[in-house]
């Protein structure tokens, strides 16, 4: 495999860094995308600098603006070194002095390589810092994710602030959010025990990250990753401390459709309504009809869910969530926890699985009421 290895430093609110990448075999081409908002400044195949070409600039779904560049090299090369700078944009991407985040959202390292490459990072100049998920040899933080996404989340130690409990620990930046850290804590472990006891009937071995992001950012919602949660505050009431946390540790479970396609509908409103069957049988019924009066008041103003390019429409969260709550009238909670449980049971994660599997589960009426909604609700 492949390998990308990204030297990163901060510059007040700007980072600089270097992406050296090796190739397993010489290739004679390679194409990348790139935030807009960083320039490049060198670029080198095998050590000797080439021109580079900006074929594109648009914006990818769910990203800032990108670039996409090019490089030629008619003798091939087993070595690439990217040197780039600036300011950062996107969803979920801040530099500030206390609180850092950037992710693939931000798109702030070579993204969408035409060769595939694992990817890691050091951080330089960063010893006052603690980076969530990294590793300290004493000089340099280090982080590696895979192939895909980059989640560096770094506080500055002087704030740094954690709340842990059996199965999480929560970061956070402001004393004030002392009290929901604790609260938030406490709600992760009983929604962790219904989801492994009771809806899922499945173990959880896993100690979850959640990183909070307030005062560096006040809004933006929260996504998941492996063992980690992002969000904006662990919760600044018990509605949101629910919703957060029983709806992104839900996608532990409730994930592996095509998140860049309709299909990702599968994918948000298990979870989401994972949270609402939590909060019925937990006896929270005050969450569970707010949460469904949001979404049935958004509803009206987004597309269907199943388009016919196949694309990911905006709303497909709570389009979804209205579907199930439709089902959920005709059918019963126990029909919606059924096909929750069908759903994270399938090997292949698409729609057309789901209602096959429905209807050999018995579900038939259900699966059709479900395939109707789909292009009408």
């Amino acid at each position: 495999m492949s390998e990308m290895k990204i030297s990163l430093q901060f510059e007040g609110e700007k980072l600089l860094e270097a992406a050296d990448i090796s190739f397993d075999e010489n290739v004679a081409k390679l194409s990348f995308i790139l935030n807009s908002g960083l320039e490049i400044s060198s670029i080198s195949c095998n050590e000797n600098p080439v021109p580079i070409t900006v074929e594109s600039i648009y914006e990818p779904l769910f990203c800032a603006e990108v670039k996409k560049y090019s490089v030629t090299c008619g003798a091939g090369f087993s070595r690439v070194k990217i040197c780039c700078g600036g300011r950062i944009s996107g969803w979920h991407n801040v530099i500030t002095e206390d609180i850092i985040e950037l992710n693939r959202y931000g798109v702030w390292f070579p993204c969408e390589l035409s060769r595939s490459a694992n990817i890691s990072a050091e951080l330089t100049g960063c010893g006052d810092y603690f980076l969530v998920k990294g590793e300290f040899d004493g000089s340099l933080w280090h982080y590696s994710a895979g192939e895909w996404d980059m989640n560096l989340i770094l506080y500055r130690k002087s704030v740094l602030k954690t709340a842990s409990g059996k199965h999480i620990s929560i970061y956070y930046a402001d004393g004030s959010l002392n009290g929901a850290a604790e609260f938030s804590k406490n709600v992760f472990e009983d929604v962790l025990d219904y989801y492994t006891k009771e809806l899922f009937q499945r173990g959880y071995d896993k100690h979850t990250e959640m990183a909070c992001l307030y005062p560096a950012l006040t809004s933006g919602g929260a996504y998941k990753r492996d063992g980690l949660i992002v969000c904006i505050s662990p919760g600044m009431d018990e509605k949101e401390a629910v919703t957060v946390n029983a709806h992104e540790l839900a996608h532990e479970w409730c994930s592996g459709a095509n998140c860049v396609s309709w299909e990702d509908w599968l994918n948000e409103t298990t979870a989401e309504w994972s949270m609402l069957l939590y909060c019925l049988d937990r006896g929270k019924t005050d969450i569970f009809d707010a949460m469904i009066g949001e979404h049935m008041a958004k509803a009206p103003g987004l597309p269907p869910i199943k388009t016919a390019d196949g694309s990911r429409p905006d709303g497909v969260h709570t389009k979804g969530t209205v579907l199930f709550y439709e089902l959920f009238k005709a059918f019963g909670a126990e029909t919606i926890k059924s096909i929750i449980k069908i759903f994270i049971g399938l090997d292949i994660k698409t729609t057309e699985r789901l209602l096959e599997e429905m209807g050999n589960q018995g579900l038939s009426e259900a699966a059709a009421a479900l395939e109707k909604g789909l292009a009408e609700i």
